[in-house]
């Protein structure tokens, strides 16, 4: 599937909303944006990297509903084998089928899905 502007802003967007809600919580937090690598962690450059005091607690991958798929679940596969627990925030309408994709891959057990929803009140 071609990702749009659409969901590149979407990702984007969370990654913020997930900085700005954590930053009571965790000392250091770094984002690397869509396809951006300016914070890397254990030679990997997830979306979200959550630590205090020098120390990685968690690392965090956004997808967007057209990030979601099982070749994708190879990447993620890859995260849950780092030294620190991976969520995975994934729409609230794809936890379903991420939730399948994982048993599936065999990661059930080694990472926590989250889910977001955006909503625009006018």
């Amino acid at each position: 599937m071609k990702i749009t502007s659409e969901q590149k802003f979407m990702h984007d967007c969370v990654i913020k909303q997930v900085e700005h809600n954590y930053s009571s919580l965790y000392k250091e937090i770094h984002t690397n944006p869509w396809e951006e690598e300016l914070y890397e962690f254990e030679g990997f450059f997830p979306d979200i990297i959550l630590g205090s005091y020098g120390q990685v607690v968690q690392i965090i991958e956004v997808e967007t509903e057209a990030t979601i798929d099982e070749k994708r679940s190879e990447y993620w596969k890859k995260l849950s084998e780092l030294s620190v627990q991976l969520i995975l925030l994934v729409p609230s309408k794809s936890k379903t089928h991420v939730t399948d994709i994982c048993w599936k891959c065999g990661l059930a057990g080694k990472v926590k899905i989250g889910t977001f929803e955006i909503s625009i009140r006018i």
